[in-house]
C-alpha cells in the first residue's frame, strides 16, 4: 500500500468493506477471507501467491 500510495480507506472502499473492518484485518483482529485476498490481488494487479508471500514474482511466469 505504501509503494502505491494507497490509503486504507480507499482500499476498503475498493474491496466493498468498511475502513474499520479492513483495519481490524490488517491488525490481526479479524481474518481475511479468500474473497478479500482475491480483491486485494486484483486491485494491485498481482498474483495471490505474491500477495501471500509464496512467490517473489508479482505476475505468474508465462510458459512458452
Amino acid at each position: 500500500m505504501r509503494q502505491q500510495h494507497i490509503t486504507q480507506r480507499s482500499l476498503a472502499q475498493e474491496m466493498g468493506i468498511s475502513f474499520q473492518l479492513l483495519n481490524a484485518k490488517l491488525h490481526g483482529r479479524s481474518n481475511f477471507t479468500l474473497r478479500d485476498l482475491s480483491r486485494i490481488a486484483d486491485y494491485f494487479d498481482v498474483s495471490l501467491d505474491y500477495l501471500t508471500g509464496r512467490s517473489d514474482y508479482a505476475k505468474p511466469l508465462e510458459v512458452a
